[in-house]
This record gives C-alpha cells, structure tokens and sequence, in this order.
C-alpha cells in the first residue's frame, strides 16, 4: 500500500511540474536596459503587470524625461514628462510605450501573461505599437510575420543605428530579432485579431 500512495504522490508531482513548466500564463521578471541621450526605448509591458498609467511608470524609473504613446483614434503621440500640464494616459494592454530617460538605467519589470488576450490591429495606415509577449515562440520578424493574416510592415527602432528597421515580407527588407522586453509596430492591410503563438 506505501508503495502505490508513494508512486502516486511521485506521478502528481511530475504532473505539477510539467504543467507549471509549460503553463502559459506564466511570471516574468525582466531588466530592460534603458539608453539616454535623446534615444527612444520601445518597451513592452507584460500583459498583466502593476502599472495603470504613465505616471505610474515614471515612479519607477530613476531618470524619466518622457513617456509615449501613440493614438491611433487622433493620429497623434500622447507624451507624459511628469509635469501636470502633460497627458498622464492610460497604459493599454497588449501596447507598448516609448521611454526616454536622462541618464542610462534598468528598468525592473515584473508581471505575467494572460494566454486568452487577443490583439485588436487596426489598419488604414494605422500604426499598432504591440507588446510581444515575452514567450513568444517567434524570434525575429518574420515569425510575426507568419502569424498575421494581413501583414504589411512590421518594425522596431534601432537605437545603435538610429534607424527604423523594417521588414515587409520580402528578401530585401529587414528582417531583425525580437528582444524581450522591446516593443515593436505592426502595421496590416486589413484589421484582424491576432492571438501570438506562445510557449
């Protein structure tokens, strides 16, 4: 009787811990080096995190100059640079932010998934600036790309070049790594819902 209450509870914990290894809602805890200088640092919040809005943000960084957004429904940037006179916006799940910071920093972010969020991308000409979810099974561009019904460019700034790279599908377009932590914009010819692949 010992023998099978032991190779039971040894079969449950196999289980739980397969389960956990794999679960797709699970934590993430992420340094994302943030670069001073006028750069622009595209970041990507975990799905689920503690943040509610741009001032929330800037209380955790110790350099902040300027938090970002971009409105698709006024075809504007929404900028917060902590004063009352900037727009302290919500943050969106699922969208990333630009930071500018006036010195060099870490940027602790802690938070999880949530594996039925599906992203909304609008099209028209719209720029959709997505959070990739940190375990995405895609490693670059065109994994994205792959995932999408009606991609047509896909990019991310690159504050090394200070350039956009950009990749539209084809040989001769770009076609960068993900990192974790950064976000990118996605741009299709037709608005579609787009659930990322993930492990």
């Amino acid at each position: 009787m010992k023998t099978k209450v032991v190779l039971l509870v040894a079969v449950m914990l196999v289980l739980m811990i397969g389960t956990a290894a794999f679960a797709s809602n699970m934590g993430f805890k992420i340094n994302i080096a943030l670069s001073a200088g006028g750069y622009s640092n595209w970041v990507a919040l975990p799905l689920y995190n503690s943040y509610t809005d741009a001032s929330s943000v800037w209380a955790d960084l110790t350099n902040p100059s300027q938090i970002s957004r971009w409105d698709n429904a006024s075809g504007a940037y929404q900028t917060y640079t902590g004063s009352a006179r900037s727009t302290n916006f919500t943050l969106n799940k699922g969208e990333g932010i630009v930071i500018k910071v006036s010195s060099a920093e870490n940027f602790i972010v802690v938070g999880s998934h949530d594996p039925s969020f599906a992203y909304s991308l609008a099209a028209g000409g719209y720029s959709n600036w997505v959070a990739v979810p940190y375990h995405e099974t895609a490693t670059d561009a065109s994994g994205i790309w792959g995932e999408l019904t009606n991609p047509s460019q896909i990019s991310r700034w690159d504050n090394a070049s200070g350039a956009y790279q950009t990749y539209t599908g084809s040989a001769r377009s770009t076609n960068f790594t993900l990192n974790k932590g950064e976000a990118i914009v996605i741009k299709v010819s037709a608005g579609e819902s787009w659930t990322p692949a993930h492990y």
